[in-house]
Parts: structure tokens; C-alpha cells; sequence
């Protein structure tokens, strides 16, 4: 065994660059797919891990305060898989923004809720660097969660102003903490204030009761949740399952990882394309060098080696190189795996226990010595078909002559692309291998480039691909409020350009051939929407027709022709399907239908929202201003109005105004009337004057909650395709070291006919030609094809064919230049040294 050591030491020493470099593939796979695996463990235990500290319920139900029933609690509370229920309040909005660091108003989603009711749900762990003096002399303090601290960059003492209406609340950051509730700025952030900050706040957004209840961790899931769902709904002869906000045990872990899981999953198939690269590296190195020493080998054969000690031989060399890249590797592991983790809980929102685990690591580590030493002892057995006699006759059994493909006496212009394509025939196998890698290489980097070009740029590309309008403004008005008339009005004003009434986002329907709840998104005529594109068939125009989302029709397995009941409340209508839309919002579950369609199974139906489109120029908060003046307070500057000044009549309309507004956000009245007599006066008023119930921006809701997914997919995708171009380019130059070293003589006798280095370089480099050329269309192909199948599940991602051939052009003249670069030991190629041998 010692022998046999010595010599695969000695072959090592003799060819250190290929060596390095193949030291280099193995400790970058050993990095990316060891760091992965052990952070996949880590990443599992986040969430479990937030449980236990948080002790936090396992499911949670929201309810809007005036839909909430108190029956409601005992029958969840006398299901039987129910095991434990507290039920808490919050407020919530989805029509709340933010003050960022410049002072520009951000759209984010926000929950408050009190520190009481907040223990209800779970332990509150607040960590500070506040002292508690420090907290006492606080006028408003918050504690946001950690997801807060990680992605916005607050940190204690710092100001936070949300903005809700015309109204700015100002609080002051006191510290943070963990939860399962309201944890991303998707679904929004929940935070703790004081007790007269809630009383405030609870007056202008929407209250909600929050029953929490555990089922096993997880046991009873989707379909316990949708059976209690049922039971309230056959009980109160209600709506339930549209006006509630549902999260399981399952929806919330899922919600939790599925971002990280998703990048370490990147990695593994990264190290996945640099394992199958290696396996073209050891390939190519073990034919080579059997090739090139085959007089050796013989020689060795004739001292008493056995073709078994030297194929032994070959594979212990690799296993040394493998073992050097994965001690390097390993190191590089025990440094990422920390970040990826950290990475991990800034995405996931929570922090976790921080452990590396290190059994990943060691299977990885000996999952690439097995697939080494198994791809290097199948190409070396190889020797077995070289007895002494035959190696010391370089391995030529019979005399034989081939038919010549590219004879040179034919050549009419370049004969240097004649030697090259006689090169690349007489080298086919080994093409062969190169072909397979430089096509995983070109794929992965096509697929990257089309994915951080989509997105990399503006919110508009990702936008196109939403599957509902993106106006400047959606303005959903109270129930009394004509919504046709109200938006004729609206035209009148030279800042708008379009007013298209819309249903609200507060109901759902039921998709009762998959026991789906879908999103309804009416319109009386699809015509004038300008971001809602079907891909599929067209819009719906008569009223027993529909669209759904790509993700839906994918799911079920419907299309443009079928057939689907709708349900709401009992009431039940056949639909047929006239298109598909390309959509990433709301789950997949949008539907889209026509006022009239919506009004087969809700005949009261009217449309209650606007979506409002300004001329260009026109600044979007600016206009919401004017519009607050025009038409007066919303009912969440009415509710917080002051009454300190003015008149004893102004100070008594004033209270009555923000009593009705109180009542409308909170009891869900439509229609207020007032009289007061004070003296020989009468004071009357009604509830008239409130038009608008809230204002949001859903461009800007969209960019809170898919910018961070856009930035995360444009800097994965970009390390993707530098890390394929590197394997790509130590591919090229293993095999042109290889090459050169193989054919020395030859190149030494061409030097002597009088070609020189730069020729004999240009005609290696253009041996991997036929085969690059190929690779690169073949991975362009089945790239785009990727990204169209895709397209057809989550929505409208533009490929810029110009673009991606430029690409493939870029990917050629590459591969081109590394080959050329790595044959570069020609020059040191000498005639005489040649002769002189």
C-alpha cells in the first residue's frame, strides 16, 4: 500500500495546477452543499424553537369585532381536538403606512395590540437597552417585533410614525420581541403600545378578536379549521369564512422557512452542478493521463504491478485531492453556516438556537469521497485493457487505418480551423463530457440571468405579473356610498384620469367543486383594467363566466371552456371558465368575474371601491390630501377630530361627528342620524358627509412585500452565474493543460513546421467550439423553456430573447477566451528540447 501511496503522491506533485484546481471544485461543493444541509436543521428548528420560548398558541382566527359571534368560541371550544383556547383583541389595517428614514410615506401593514392582551397569546420576552427609568419617561412607547429590528433598521430610542388618513401617530421605539402573529411586513407587524395609545388607535382602525387554540401541534390543520368554520357559519347563518384571518400550525412553519429553505435549496443544486463537474474533471484527467503514460504503465506492469494496484493508485490521488478540498471546504462550512443562519432568521423573522450541526457536514464530506472514489475507479480500470505489450506499444493492439473526415489537401481557407475540427472529431468522448458540463453550466446561468434581469429591475416587472390592478389610489368608500356616481365625480377633477368602480377585498366565495375560498375581483367591464392580462382565452363579458389565476388552473387541473360552482351563503351557481390570468398575489385563489356574474350568487351586490389612476405628474399622497379636503374627513380623522376650539355648536357637532365615526368603523352602520337640543336650538346632523372609509396604495403594499424576495432572488441568481462561469472556466483549463501535455510532441513538430504558438492556441481553443456552440443552445432552450413552464404556474416573467443571445454570444466569446488562455503552456513547448529528447 505504501508503494502505491508514493506513487499517486508522485502524479499529484507532477501535475500540482490540475490538482489545485481540482481541489478548488471539490471545497466549493464541499461549502455550499455542506453549509446547506447543516443549516437545514437549524432553519427546521426556528420555528419549534420560537414556540418553546414564546409558548405561544398554535393556531390562531381573527374576526372583524362586529362579525365576531360569542357562540362562536364554544364551538371551538367543544370540538374535541381542540385542546386548549384563550381569545384576545387586537386592532388591524391593511391601509396603514409609515414615515421611513427620508420622512416618505411607506405602505406596511400593522396589528397593535395591548401588553395584556398580548400574554393572553403568548410570552412576551422583551429585550431592551432601555433602562426601565428610561421606558417610564416614554409619552408612547412601542415594542415591534424582531423582524422590525432585522429588515427596517430600528433600534431602541428610535422614532417609528405611522400614518393612518390624514392622522400621524407618533411612538417611540422601546424594545423588541419575538412572535408567530403578525411576524413579516407580508401579513404585518404586530406591536405592543400602552393601554391609551390602544384606546386611541382602536377608534380609527378596524378591532378584531383573536381566538387562539392548540391541536396537537398541528393535528387537526386545515381540515379542523375549516370544519370549525362550518359549524359557525351553519350556526349563525353567516359568513364567517369571508371576513376571517386564519393561520395553522402548518401555514405558519411554512410561512416561517419557506424563504430560506428556498435559497439553501439553491445551493444544493449549485454544489449539485459542481459535483457533476467534477465528475467531467476526473474523467478527463484519468483518460489523459492513462493515455499519456501508457508506456509507463506497461513498465510498471512488466516490474510486477497488477492492473488492480494501479487503478488503486488513481483513485487513492483523488481521494488525497478530495480530502484537501474538503478540509478547506469544511473550514469554509464552520465560517458560512453561522451566516447562513443568521441570513436565515432575518428571513424567517425570529431567532433561533444558532447551533451548526456537524453530521451534515461529515455525510457530505463522505458522500463526495464515495462519489470520487467511485468515478475515479471506474474510468481507471480502464488500465485493465492495456497489457504490458500492448502499453509498451503505446496501447495500439492492430495496425489499423481510419478513413480520414477532414482530410487537409480539401482545405481552401483557414487550415488551422481544419486541424481544430480534426481535433475535436479525434477527441470526441472526451467532447462528449465537456458538452454535458458546458450545457448544466450554460442552463444554470441562462435560467440566472433571466431571473435577475426580471428581478433586478423596477417593482413594474414584478407588477405585471400581480393579477389585479395596481392604481394609485384604491378607495374603499362606506356602504352608502353609490359607487358609479361617486366615480363619475371623481372624473371631473383634471387630476384624474380614470375612476373604474371595483368590489372591496372583505368577502370571499367558494369554490365548492375544491372546497376553495376565492378572492372575487369584479368588474362590470374587464376592458378597462390595465394590469389584470389573461394568457389564456379572454375576459369574462357575460355573466356566467369567469378567469382564474395560472396557479389555480394549474392546481385543479382546469381550462379555458370547463366548468366551476361558485357558493356564497347557501347560494349556488354554475360558471364556465373564459380565461387564465397570470397572477402572484393573494395565494393563486383570485377570481375574476363581472359585476353581474358577482350578483348571480350576492344579489346585493354593488360595487364599493374605487380604483382611481392619476394623470402623470400628479404626486399620489398630494392628491390624497385634496381628496380629504374635498370631500371631508375619513372616518379616521373624524374619530380622532378635536373639540377644543371653536363654538358651543361647532364643539357639539364636532363630538357627534366623531361618536358616528366610531360607530360606523366599529358596529358596521351604514346610515347615522343625530339631534341635540340645546335650549331653543336643535343641533342635527347625520352620517352624510362620510364618503370614504380608507385609502391605500397597492403598488407600494406590493413593494414592501415582494422587494426583499426580488433583492434575495437578484443576488442568488447573480451568484449562480458567476459560480457556474468559475466551474466552467477550471473545466477549460484542466482539459487545454491535459490537451497540451497529451499531444507535447505533436504540438513540438508543428512548432517545427514553422506554425506558431498563437496558431497552435487558436486551433485548441477552437476544438471546444462544436461543442460549446451546442451546450450553449441546448441550455438557452431548455432554459427558456424553464422559465416558461414557470411563467405558466406563477405569472408573466419576460425573457428578452435579444438579450439572452447576446448572452449566449458573451457565454461563447468566454469559453473561447479560457481555452485560448489555458493552452497558453505552448509557448513553452521547445524544438530542441524535443529533438534533444
Amino acid at each position: 500500500m505504501n508503494k502505491i501511496v508514493r506513487l499517486s503522491w508522485a502524479n499529484i506533485k507532477k501535475h500540482k495546477l490540475e490538482a489545485v484546481a481540482l481541489m478548488i471544485l471539490v471545497m466549493l461543493c464541499m461549502m455550499l452543499m455542506g453549509s446547506a444541509l447543516a443549516s437545514f436543521g437549524g432553519i427546521k428548528e426556528i420555528f419549534p424553537y420560537t414556540m418553546k420560548s414564546t409558548e405561544s398558541f398554535q393556531n390562531y382566527l381573527l374576526m372583524t369585532e362586529n362579525a365576531y359571534d360569542e357562540e362562536y368560541e364554544d364551538i371551538i371550544r367543544e370540538d374535541e381536538r381542540v385542546e386548549e383556547l384563550v381569545r384576545s383583541q387586537a386592532v388591524y389595517s391593511m391601509s396603514t403606512n409609515y414615515l421611513d428614514r427620508s420622512g416618505k410615506e411607506q405602505a406596511l401593514y400593522m396589528c397593535f395590540i395591548t401588553m395584556d392582551n398580548n400574554n393572553k397569546l403568548q410570552k412576551t420576552n422583551i429585550e431592551t437597552s432601555l433602562s426601565d427609568e428610561e421606558i417610564a419617561a416614554l409619552e408612547h412607547p412601542v415594542y415591534m417585533p424582531y423582524a422590525v429590528q432585522d429588515t427596517m433598521g430600528y433600534k431602541e430610542g428610535d422614532k417609528f410614525d405611522m400614518v393612518f388618513g390624514t392622522r400621524k401617530f407618533s411612538f417611540t421605539v422601546a424594545g423588541f420581541y419575538d412572535t408567530l402573529l403578525f411576524d413579516s411586513a407580508g401579513g404585518g407587524f404586530k406591536m405592543i403600545i400602552s393601554d391609551s395609545d390602544y384606546h386611541i388607535l382602536e377608534t380609527v382602525l378596524t378591532k378584531y378578536e383573536i381566538i387562539g387554540y392548540n391541536d396537537c401541534k398541528g393535528e387537526g390543520g386545515t381540515e379542523l379549521l375549516m370544519d370549525l368554520i362550518n359549524k359557525c357559519t351553519e350556526r349563525s347563518h353567516k359568513d364567517v369564512s369571508s371576513g376571517i384571518i386564519a393561520l395553522t400550525y402548518n401555514s405558519i412553519d411554512e410561512g416561517i422557512t419557506y424563504g430560506i429553505k428556498l435559497m439553501l435549496k439553491f445551493l444544493v443544486i449549485m454544489a449539485a452542478v459542481i459535483i457533476i463537474s467534477v465528475a467531467v474533471m476526473i474523467r478527463f484527467r484519468i483518460v489523459g493521463d492513462i493515455k499519456e503514460h501508457i508506456v509507463s504503465i506497461g513498465v510498471l506492469e512488466a516490474l510486477g504491478y497488477r492492473s488492480r494496484e494501479i487503478t488503486l493508485s488513481y483513485v487513492i490521488e483523488y481521494l488525497i485531492i478530495s480530502l484537501a478540498g474538503i478540509a478547506v471546504g469544511t473550514g469554509g462550512c464552520m465560517l458560512i453556516t453561522p451566516v447562513l443562519l443568521h441570513i436565515g432568521e432575518i428571513i424567517a423573522g425570529h431567532h433561533g438556537s444558532g447551533s451548526v450541526a456537524l453530521v451534515p457536514m461529515a455525510l457530505t464530506a463522505l458522500a463526495i469521497l464515495a462519489f470520487v472514489a467511485f468515478i475515479a475507479f471506474i474510468k481507471a480500470n480502464m488500465v485493465r485493457k492495456y497489457p504490458p505489450v500492448r502499453a509498451l506499444r503505446k496501447g495500439i493492439g492492430d495496425n489499423h487505418f481510419k478513413k480520414e473526415r477532414l482530410p487537409l489537401r480539401n482545405t481552401r481557407k483557414s487550415v488551422h480551423l481544419r486541424l481544430a475540427m480534426k481535433g475535436f472529431l479525434q477527441n470526441f468522448k472526451q467532447n462528449l463530457g465537456l458538452t454535458l458540463c458546458i450545457t448544466i453550466s450554460s442552463l444554470s446561468i441562462v435560467v440566472s440571468f433571466i431571473m435577475f434581469s426580471f428581478f433586478s429591475k423596477d417593482m413594474n416587472a414584478i407588477s405585471a405579473s400581480a393579477g389585479m390592478e395596481l392604481s394609485n389610489l384604491r378607495i374603499e368608500l362606506m356602504s352608502s356610498v353609490n359607487a358609479e356616481e361617486f366615480a363619475e365625480e371623481l372624473m371631473e377633477m383634471p387630476e384624474v384620469r380614470k375612476a373604474v368602480p371595483t368590489s372591496s377585498m372583505n368577502f370571499l366565495v367558494t369554490a365548492s367543486d375544491f372546497n376553495e375560498k376565492m378572492l372575487p375581483l369584479a368588474f362590470s367591464d374587464y376592458s378597462v383594467t390595465e394590469n389584470i392580462f389573461p394568457f389564456e382565452g379572454r375576459f369574462p363579458e357575460h355573466d356566467n363566466e369567469v378567469m382564474i389565476s395560472s396557479m389555480f388552473s394549474k392546481v385543479y387541473k382546469l381550462k379555458t371552456g370547463d366548468s366551476m360552482t361558485l357558493e356564497y351563503l347557501n347560494v349556488k351557481r354554475k360558471y364556465i371558465v373564459s380565461g387564465v390570468v397570470t397572477s402572484v398575489t393573494n395565494g393563486g385563489v383570485n377570481l375574476y368575474i363581472t359585476d353581474d356574474g358577482l350578483r348571480r350568487i350576492i344579489p346585493t351586490y354593488s360595487p364599493d371601491t374605487i380604483e382611481l389612476y392619476l394623470n402623470d405628474g400628479v404626486e399620489t399622497n398630494d392628491f390624497r390630501y385634496v381628496l380629504t379636503e374635498k370631500y371631508g374627513r375619513s372616518i379616521a380623522d373624524a374619530s380622532q377630530g378635536s373639540i377644543q376650539n371653536g363654538t358651543y355648536e361647532e364643539k357639539i357637532k364636532a363630538a357627534a361627528e366623531k361618536k358616528i365615526a366610531e360607530l360606523m368603523a366599529n358596529s358596521g352602520a351604514s346610515h347615522i342620524e343625530y339631534a341635540i337640543r340645546s335650549g331653543d336650538t336643535v343641533i342635527k346632523g347625520n352620517s352624510d358627509g362620510f364618503i370614504i372609509r380608507s385609502i391605500m396604495n397597492i403598488g407600494d403594499i406590493l413593494k414592501t412585500q415582494l422587494g426583499g424576495l426580488a433583492l434575495a432572488i437578484a443576488i442568488l441568481t447573480s451568484l449562480f452565474m458567476g459560480i457556474s462561469a468559475l466551474v466552467v472556466m477550471i473545466i477549460l483549463f484542466i482539459l487545454m493543460e491535459s490537451s497540451v501535455r497529451k499531444q507535447r510532441r505533436e504540438f513540438g513538430i508543428m512548432k517545427g513546421m514553422g506554425y506558431t504558438s498563437r496558431e497552435l492556441m487558436l486551433q485548441l481553443a477552437f476544438r471546444i467550439m462544436p461543442a460549446s456552440v451546442f451546450s450553449v443552445a441546448i441550455g438557452t432552450v431548455v432554459g427558456v423553456s424553464f422559465i416558461k413552464l414557470l411563467t405558466s404556474f406563477l405569472g408573466r416573467i419576460s425573457v428578452n430573447i435579444p438579450a439572452v443571445i447576446v448572452l449566449d454570444i458573451i457565454l461563447l466569446m468566454f469559453c473561447f477566451a479560457c481555452a485560448y488562455i489555458g493552452a497558453r503552456k505552448i509557448k513553452k513547448i521547445s524544438v530542441c528540447e524535443l529533438m534533444a529528447e
